[in-house]
């Protein structure tokens, strides 16, 4: 089934009526989560990992898991695929989230851009804590550079957290800066103090998480570790101004919107040549429907046309 096919007729996602509908919905999932079912991250993780078989992507993407060494997790390529390799780092508040359950977002970007997307798999709080998730990711891409050579490093929401943090690590190693030819950021969870702007203005209209669940993933990951290093909290870097270039987008009404600003005001003051990019209305991590949802789709086409541009400098 092709990304303009029927399931989107059947998911209209320009806001209007659609809006109200979606705030009750997203209520009803925090009350029904939290104080019906009293769901645990491991329930959680395993009804997202259910649900995400059902829709495993546009026909002619190919999904295959990889059992390395030193990392696990798949790769996603389309059938007419081209050189170059996008690293996907997944979100899912550290505690949820897989390579499966992005093969549908995965393929559609791989359509986009003929590049195989790697979709690292990293060990998930509450079981595992930092700063495990971090090791995994890094080791990962890593190691996928070794095999691969160059490559457009992307993530989202907790993926963008894990994202950061290992380019923070590559820079402080010291390794080789133009083997990562750009950042992608999609809604990055880039503060994780409890008096990071997002909890205080506690935007979960458009969320089925509210600002209660994010204090307590991100404690269940931490651990006691503090949340003000810049590892974990990427907005504290103390400077961006060697980072590689970077695409940035959120929702303008996501719940994290407020912290991704502040990141955008601090690289653009850094001079880091950003790509900015946002929808006026969109739940956090719309980007991963698009089968159903047109503004996931534009996101699509927008980060791919980016990811184009980025290995392109390369071959030039």
């Amino acid at each position: 089934m092709n990304s303009e096919s029927g399931m989107a007729r059947w998911f209209p996602s320009e806001w209007g009526s659609r809006r109200a509908w979606l705030e009750s919905a997203h209520l009803a999932a925090r009350v029904l989560r939290r104080d019906v079912a009293q769901a645990k991250p491991q329930q959680i993780r395993q009804a997202i990992e259910l649900a995400s078989r059902l829709n495993p992507g546009p026909w002619g993407g190919e999904f295959q898991e990889r059992f390395e060494p030193n990392w696990q997790g798949a790769e996603v390529t389309w059938k007419e695929h081209k050189e170059g390799t996008v690293i996907w780092v997944h979100g899912g508040a550290f505690a949820f989230g897989s390579p499966r359950v992005y093969r549908a977002a995965a393929v559609h970007l791989a359509r986009v851009t003929r590049c195989r997307i790697v979709l690292p798999r990293y060990r998930l709080a509450p079981d595992h804590v930092f700063p495990l998730a971090h090791n995994d990711v890094f080791l990962a891409i890593k190691s996928v550079i070794e095999e691969r050579g160059p490559v457009v490093l992307i993530g989202d929401s907790a993926g963008g957290n894990l994202a950061m943090g290992a380019l923070m690590k590559w820079m402080g190693e010291r390794l080789p800066t133009g083997q990562i030819l750009g950042l992608g950021l999609l809604s990055p969870w880039c503060d994780l103090r409890v008096d990071a702007a997002s909890i205080r203005n506690n935007m979960i209209a458009h969320s089925p998480f509210s600002h209660e669940d994010s204090m307590e993933y991100s404690k269940q990951y931490l651990a006691g570790h503090t949340p003000n290093d810049p590892l974990v909290s990427p907005l504290l870097h103390k400077s961006f101004s060697s980072w590689p270039n970077v695409y940035l987008e959120w929702s303008l009404d996501e719940f994290l919107a407020p912290d991704v600003q502040a990141l955008h005001r601090r690289l653009v003051e850094d001079n880091v040549p950003v790509k900015m990019r946002t929808e006026p209305e969109a739940v956090h991590g719309w980007q991963l429907l698009p089968d159903f949802l047109p503004e996931a789709r534009r996101s699509s086409e927008n980060l791919g046309s980016w990811i184009r541009s980025r290995q392109e400098l390369q071959l030039t």
